[in-house]
């Protein structure tokens, strides 16, 4: 055996066990701390190392290395030649670390010298990438735009080739062409190309806001929204607004209605300052900026774009209050706005571009030390003041208008101690808005509104200041947010020329009145959209809505005009059958059931959709049950449980019941029986349920099933049952008793409940199950008696029908017939049911034949009862009713 070769593999194991676990170490101190690539590779570099120079520090180590070496000398067999000792080589024991390293330090370099390689040199004018602190003196601090680095700008999928002729010319020529994807590559290259200093940075600003739309237009809203936030702080006025005003209409598209409005603000804020007619020396007080005529040759964009942000920030404020009362939902989609095709950089050359770009910076920079207001001066009008801003806090900006104008600041939130922090930051949001003649109310609303915030000015002078995202009770911040909202509709009513969103700010404007409770200023701003805008599209909805108030009021005599009217002028509505349909509801809770069914079976014939086929079946079936078709009825009733999609509805429990009485009174007891059953299964509420379960008691006793009218009672959840709703269950348990002949247990059943009940009436119908039972046993005489106390105690009406009815039966078979046909003529003269009548009728004849008075008793049948026994005095409250049981007695 080669031992020499065992002793090196052996020493060379453990060298690479020691340099692992040495390894290992190194990475868990690196884990804290580590050096840099000086200290590591610091001091000279050996090509060969021996073993103390290698492991220089570990004296032990390097003793273990000398000992192993010698041992593996000892174990060599004698005469065996034995090698030199010779130092280790670094080539033979190189650790995995130090390979590592190694490899490291090559890869450093070569990155070092590639990048130094690739680096172009620095230009001879200097130019560099303008920085933060490179940006134009007149921008405040507060506002600084962090100006996005070309390579974190989404690059365009292609790029134009060489050869392709690039100016603004050819990428406005694409704009204007829709192709907004060639268009975005050029403003893209145009914008890499452009000098980065500070005389081409509100092109570059131009540039991107125009990639930002290329970008909206082409549905990519994400990458537009993260655009027009870099541009909307711009030196630019210009740029500035259209920014905002774009912003504004993204966060509505994601529902960021707060945001939206404080975005408008921000456009109203400065776009006076790009207006040369809004100017001091040219302001005209005798009428509002907001609603001037343009001049010719004047660029009318302004007063379109101030017109449609006032309309955004109404709008916005109006969307974000519908969806506190989870009213926003089937809203017409032509109700809101749309962005403007205002474009004031179209048709610009350069020179003219730049001017624009420009325009209001200088008005801008007056108000960059600290806020400028002077009030104005006019003869006849309300006082106005000229307001320049720019980089100021609005806490700053309002104290100093409060002392100017003579008002008093009330900061009406954060009174939350936790709520303390966000106060304090949006007392310091800076504010940027020139406003050359301005009343205090518009100044006030403007300025807040640009950092989110909302005013009232009441008549002491006093502009208190809320937080719309902040509030404590929601019914008290909705009524302050509508409050505010309806006049900014009706302010904007008042300044804005015809237009084609007039109907829309009186739609909008009912909506808003609706939720407050005002129904009837609500249902006039529908009808006013509906006749005045009757060609506009808003106008059969505003008729919808007018209906549905009308519906809550129970004025259905109004709603079905609506309606009516709707279906009438406009049958080609999208939601014509909806409509149909609601002209049937009304129609029939108008108690007009032919018309109504008439309607119900016109929608449902029409097949437009399922949902209106099922909602007419049932409609259908409630008009004919209504006018006692009960064929007509069990038939639509049967369509409409077939049509029925959700299983679960309480539509569908309620149409089994409607179904199970419709059998009812088709003398169908076993299909009733099943109709209630389902019903059962269903939402009912309680007094539907009792209904059901009374109905269901009936349909088994009528055909005899006693057991599974206990059954149902049994089962019967009566926990939550009002005491009435008690008693109607017990007198049903009674009644199943004493049909299937335990009179006896019904008594027991019925006990003395009627000694602890206070109401008259509830205990009138104790009373009379009693005395059903005696008379079941055979006790006519206290049945009797318990009769004439139930006159007593029962009021008018077809409970006491039946009882004096029963009175004159027990009458009868005592013998009493004289008893028996004063109590028939009386209660034949307070005009009973039929049914109850002909019983009557034949009790009174019966009476007539055992006295063998054959003439009365045939003019009985014949239905001439009222003879001289009838009187025209006849008792209304069971008095005399009471005095013949008591002769009877």
């Amino acid at each position: 055996m080669n031992w020499s070769g065992f002793g090196r593999t052996v020493l060379r194991a453990k060298l690479e066990d020691m340099a692992t676990e040495e390894q290992k170490d190194n990475l868990e101190e690196n884990t804290s701390e580590v050096p840099s690539d000086r200290e590591l590779f610091a001091g000279e570099v050996h090509e060969e190392l021996s073993e103390r120079e290698a492991f220089a520090g570990d004296e032990d180590f390097y003793k273990r290395l000398s000992d192993s070496a010698q041992d593996a000398a000892a174990g060599q067999p004698a005469g065996a030649s034995q090698p030199p000792l010779v130092p280790i080589r670094y080539k033979y024991y190189f650790s995995n670390l130090q390979k590592v390293l190694v490899a490291s330090i090559v890869a450093i370099v070569a990155i070092l010298l590639y990048a130094l390689l690739k680096s172009p040199p620095e230009s001879a004018t200097g130019r560099t990438t303008p920085t933060v602190q490179q940006m134009a003196t007149t921008k405040p601090p507060a506002e600084h735009p962090v100006q996005k680095a070309p390579q974190q700008i989404q690059k365009p999928e292609f790029v134009f080739p060489p050869t392709q002729p690039l100016s603004l010319k050819v990428a406005e020529t694409f704009y204007l062409q829709k192709d907004y994807d060639k268009a975005y590559t050029a403003y893209y290259q145009l914008h890499q190309t452009l000098a980065k200093n500070t005389e081409e940075e509100l092109v570059r600003d131009f540039l991107q806001l125009r990639m930002a739309l290329c970008m909206k237009k082409a549905a990519e809203p994400d990458q537009a929204k993260r655009l027009f936030r870099m541009v909307s702080k711009s030196r630019s006025p210009v740029v500035r607004v259209v920014a905002n005003y774009h912003r504004s209409f993204l966060d509505v598209q994601n529902k960021q209605y707060l945001n939206a409005r404080t975005r408008a603000y921000q456009a109203i804020a400065l776009i006076s300052a790009v207006d040369p007619r809004l100017r001091v020396d040219e302001f005209t007080p005798a009428r509002d900026p907001a609603s001037r005529e343009p001049k010719a040759g004047d660029k009318d964009w302004v007063l379109s774009l101030q017109r449609d942000c006032y309309f955004l920030v109404a709008e916005s404020m109006t969307r974000h209050i519908l969806s506190l009362c989870d009213a926003d939902k089937d809203l017409p989609g032509k109700l809101w706005s749309n962005p403007a095709e205002v474009d004031p950089f179209t048709n610009l050359n350069e020179a003219e571009l730049r001017r624009l770009l420009n325009s209001g910076s200088e008005q801008l920079s007056k108000g960059l030390l600290s806020p400028q207001i002077q009030k104005l001066e006019h003869e006849g009008s309300s006082p106005r003041y000229s307001v320049v801003c720019h980089g100021a806090s609005i806490e700053e900006l309002l104290a100093r208008f409060a002392a100017n104008a003579d008002l008093d600041i009330s900061w009406a939130f954060g009174r939350e101690p936790a709520l303390e922090g966000t106060k304090d930051t949006i007392h310091k949001r800076p504010v940027s808005l020139y406003l050359p003649a301005a009343t205090p109310e518009q100044f006030v609303t403007i300025a807040a509104g640009h950092v989110g915030l909302l005013v009232r000015l009441d008549e002491k002078g006093v502009v208190n200041i809320f937080n719309p995202a902040d509030y404590s009770s929601l019914s008290e911040h909705v009524s302050l947010l509508t409050q505010d909202t309806i006049s900014l509709w009706q302010r904007f009513l008042l300044a804005a020329r015809p237009d084609e969103r007039i109907p829309n700010a009186h739609f909008a404007l009912a909506l808003l009145q609706a939720q407050k409770g005002q129904v009837t200023d609500a249902i006039a701003e529908y009808k006013l959209v509906a006749n005045r805008f009757s060609r506009t599209s808003l106008a059969p909805f505003a008729l919808l809505h007018s209906s549905k108030l009308k519906t809550n009021l129970r004025d259905y005599p109004g709603a079905r005009e609506d309606l009516k009217q709707l279906v009438e002028q406009y049958p080609d509505t999208e939601f014509s059958d909806q409509a149909c349909l609601y002209l049937a509801d009304a129609t029939m809770k108008a108690r007009l059931y032919d018309e109504a069914a008439r309607l119900y079976r016109k929608v449902y014939h029409l097949g437009l959709s399922l949902e209106s086929q099922t909602a007419s079946a049932l409609g259908a079936g409630r008009c004919f049950y209504e006018k006692k078709d009960y064929e007509a009825a069990a038939k639509w009733l049967t369509r409409y449980i077939s049509l029925a999609a959700d299983r679960t509805s309480s539509g569908l429990y309620w149409a089994y019941f409607l179904l199970g009485k419709t059998n009812i009174a088709l003398r169908k007891p076993q299909q009733a029986c099943d109709a209630f059953q389902n019903a059962l299964a269903g939402p009912l509420s309680r007094e539907e349920y009792v209904e059901t379960v009374s109905a269901l008691v009936k349909g088994h006793l009528e055909q005899e099933h006693f057991i599974k009218a206990l059954d149902v009672l049994e089962n019967i959840r009566s926990a939550a049952f009002s005491q009435k709703e008690s008693i109607d269950i017990l007198l049903l348990k009674s009644e199943i008793l004493r049909a299937m002949g335990l009179v006896d247990k019904a008594i027991v059943a019925l006990g003395d409940r009627a000694e602890y009940i206070s109401d008259s009436q509830l205990k009138a119908r104790i009373s009379f199950e009693l005395t059903n039972c005696y008379i079941a046993k055979g006790n006519l005489e206290l049945a009797r008696t318990n009769l004439a106390e139930i006159l007593v105690l029962v009021e008018p009406g077809p409970f006491a029908h039946e009882a004096a009815l029963e009175l004159a039966n027990v009458c009868l078979k005592l013998g009493q017939n004289s008893q028996a046909i004063s109590v028939c003529s009386q209660l034949l003269a307070l005009g009973p049911a039929e049914q109850i009548k002909q019983k009557a009728l034949n009790i009174l004849a019966t009476a007539y034949t055992r006295q063998k008075n054959y003439d009365r008793a045939a003019l009985t049948l014949l239905g001439q009862w009222n003879g001289t026994e009838a009187t025209p005095h006849l008792l209304s409250s069971g008095s005399r009713l009471i005095g013949a049981g008591h002769r009877a007695q």
